[in-house]
């Protein structure tokens, strides 16, 4: 007897064989530099698969910003690899960064005793990543203020059941400040100048996210950063100053005018297809989220409406993988597209696929509506 598997839409399909080899091409691709990757997790939400996928390609260390999902990779019991927790701990989370990360960012003394008693009572050893802001004016203790960074140093050092991971910076998150070759010398200067003053050696410096890798590309690597902590470069192949398509990597499009990669894919059912004006009738005001809207009067077009909408993922970050169908709109749980110029009439119950940017595909991951499945080995 066979059995009908109803397929749920809208889906978002993973292909984690892809996923794979891209993090094994970035991992050798880094290590030729002295450079080792701390794979970032987060815009999958937690999904152990992707983490899986990884830590198969190379990747020793996995980064996520949510104690939530760090605690979802538990379930990956046939890996080897470490936990990073990625935003600097809060004091309510304490015992939960302890018992479910092995490493994380931080930058208050006062967090680090939290962390220091907590280890202590779980009869564990946290690594802690000391964090410095060489400018971005995120998270991290000022370069500039070279006693606060001491007195840091010198507590952690002095903390029973806490380690020193080692020195992270970051770059291109909040100030939009470029990782250069000067503010990474600067960086190493500053952690060189702590290890004579302590006689202690940071076996890391993390020198920045996937934004530092265009210095690899450049040749202009600073000597010292033996670690970066990279999401984008293994999940899309993309270099992000330039934003450039990088050599070796699967990538996956962010533009309508490549070819679909199947790295990430939505699925979205048709809902309704008819014939409708492209410019509403009636006195215009506001839409759902209090915006106006002009329209361009293309005549009367086909369409069709997906049952997916903008609190699953922004239309703007998504492109139709059949380059005939163009996206018309969107509204809270609908998106319409025009489908006038298909080579095969679209009816209802079809699927219509879509490429995802980044920012796509961290609302898509983070949307319970939508079904995620990893394909792969």
């Amino acid at each position: 007897m066979s059995v009908h598997l109803r397929r749920r839409y809208p889906r978002l399909e993973i292909n984690t064989r892809k996923l794979e080899e891209n993090a094994r091409t970035e991992v050798a691709l880094l290590a030729k530099s002295g450079v080792s990757v701390m794979g970032v997790n987060k815009v999958f939400c937690g999904l152990t698969e992707t983490a899986a996928a990884i830590v198969r390609g190379g990747i020793e260390v996995i980064g996520d910003s949510r104690i939530d999902n760090l605690r979802r990779l538990a379930a990956i019991a046939d890996l080897q690899f470490q936990k990073c927790l990625l935003r600097s701990p809060g004091l309510s989370e304490i015992p939960e960064v302890v018992g479910h990360a092995d490493i994380s960012l931080n930058s208050e003394v006062e967090v680090l005793r939290a962390l220091s008693k907590e280890a202590r009572s779980q009869g564990r050893t946290h690594q802690v990543m000391l964090m410095i802001d060489m400018g971005d004016l995120r998270e991290g203790i000022w370069f500039e203020d070279r006693a606060a960074i001491s007195a840091a140093v010198k507590e952690l050092s002095s903390l029973p059941a806490l380690s020193i991971y080692g020195l992270g910076t970051n770059f291109n998150c909040f100030g939009a400040i470029r990782p250069t070759l000067e503010n990474g010398r600067r960086f190493v200067t500053i952690a060189r100048e702590l290890e004579k003053e302590f006689g202690v050696r940071f076996p890391v410096l993390s020198g920045g996210n996937c934004t530092s890798y265009h210095l690899i590309e450049e040749g202009t690597w600073p000597e010292g950063i033996n670690q970066l902590r990279i999401g984008g470069l293994h999940e899309f192949g993309i270099e992000y100053i330039s934003m450039h398509y990088v050599d070796g990597f699967h990538h996956s499009s962010m533009d309508a005018n490549r070819a679909a990669s199947d790295l990430y894919t939505l699925r979205a059912e048709v809902i309704e297809v008819n014939d409708k004006p492209t410019v509403p009738v009636g006195e215009p005001g506001v839409d759902a989220f209090l915006e106006t809207r002009t329209f361009q009067d293309r005549g009367v077009r086909r369409r069709a409406l997906l049952a997916f909408g903008r609190q699953d993922l922004p239309s703007a970050n998504c492109w139709p993988v059949d380059p005939a169908i163009t996206i018309f709109g969107q509204t809270s749980d609908h998106t319409l597209v025009d489908v006038q110029n298909c080579g095969v009439p679209i009816r209802v119950g079809d699927e219509v696929s879509f490429e995802l940017d980044y920012t796509a595909l961290l609302h898509a991951c983070n949307s319970p509506g939508i079904e995620k499945v990893c394909l792969g080995p």
